[in-house]
């Protein structure tokens, strides 16, 4: 089997309400699809999801690169994984999420000429996995009705956005923590706003067991300061934008900077990469969890399959799906109803990309 063609198109898909984050306003996500094709008649389906504040990227540089991927793959056995990986890392430096996308792309190939879902393919007995769900930075009352919606809705993990107004962040956790049952779980994501006694002073504020997770609290290039937040708060600390690799999380694990990582497959140029951190982090013992950029069907369906292959993958948030209006032209992959993604049984990632999209 060969690689005879890699197409991507974009497309932009648009949230069922503006998102806002510390550092951004969202309204419309642009995306690539990726399609590898192959001499058998097989093709594998991917996304590209890149968030320039975060990988670098954008959909115009990743357009503008695919040339450079294009003519390191083509004419190259699909199957080969390592290979085309070691072949993309030759070619270009970054463009972390197109490399995703063709990773992506590659592994449901793979299933396909298998017969087997993804998940299978890695190892993995589970179908099914639950989430959280995110909570946007917004007026108080309003986030605290968001967070009673998604309790009524059964989700039991909240993830809530931090890193704007420091008063009316703590006002905002405050009435959270009041407003959801102690069985209801809740992580911050300061998204590399705050400095390290912030961090200490927000964190050290609150007592209450069920504000389990810190996420990201100071900028990626300084992050010689967590491992004395992480010594002085008695949640969980969770690193995501400082690691992109697996050489990332080894630095991580070496200077005790963290108790938990967050993998996302745009930054770690798919599932390859993605079980590459998981290892080193298994290996030192910290979990780990699976989240996302802003991605559609097809490359949430991606991030699912590897949760559901990996137990040191302990918390999702992979709730991106719930936040987009509805892709006709993406159906398939997995069911889900609140919290739970159930992985459907057919090969591959089991995504189905209407005709007329690569037309």
């Amino acid at each position: 089997m060969k690689i005879t063609e890699i197409k991507a198109v974009p497309q932009e898909v648009e949230l069922r309400e503006p998102f806002t984050v510390a550092f951004a306003t969202y309204t419309h996500i642009p995306i690539l699809l990726v399609r590898i094709v192959t001499d058998t008649g097989l093709v594998g389906d991917g996304e590209v999801n890149p968030m320039e504040l975060i990988t670098s990227e954008s959909i115009a540089s990743e357009l503008a690169a695919l040339p450079a991927l294009q003519a390191v793959l083509v004419g190259t056995d699909p199957l080969a994984i390592e290979a085309a990986h070691r072949a993309m890392a030759g070619k270009l430096i970054g463009h972390s999420a197109l490399k995703a996308g063709i990773d992506i792309a590659l592994y449901d190939l793979l299933g396909k000429a298998a017969g087997l879902p993804v998940y299978k393919l890695l190892g993995g007995t589970s179908d099914h996995i639950t989430t959280d769900l995110t909570i946007s930075i917004g007026p108080v009352a309003t986030m605290v009705a968001d967070v009673q919606q998604a309790v009524a809705a059964g989700f039991t993990e909240l993830k809530v956005k931090v890193g704007g107004d420091f008063t009316q962040d703590h006002d905002a956790v405050a009435a959270i923590l009041a407003a959801v049952p102690a069985s209801v779980h809740v992580k911050l994501d300061a998204n590399q706003a705050w400095t390290a006694k912030q961090a200490i002073q927000f964190m050290t504020s609150f007592t209450q067991p069920n504000l389990t997770i810190l996420e990201q609290p100071l900028p990626a290039a300084q992050g010689g300061d967590n491992a004395l937040i992480r010594a002085n708060i008695h949640q969980t600390l969770m690193l995501d934008e400082q690691v992109h690799s697996a050489a990332d999380a080894a630095k991580v694990v070496a200077r005790r900077e963290a108790d938990a990582i967050n993998i996302k497959l745009m930054k770690a140029d798919g599932i390859y990469g993605a079980e590459a951190i998981n290892r080193v982090a298994e290996a030192a013992g910290i979990p780990c969890m699976i989240g996302c950029m802003a991605e559609s069907r097809l490359g949430i369906a991606a991030a699912v399959h590897f949760a559901a292959a990996h137990a040191n993958v302990r918390w999702c948030d992979l709730d991106s799906v719930m936040l987009l209006k509805d892709t006709p032209w993406l159906t398939g992959g997995f069911t889900g109803a609140g919290p739970d993604y159930h992985l459907t049984a057919e090969p591959g990632l089991g995504v189905h990309v209407a005709a007329e999209v690569f037309a």
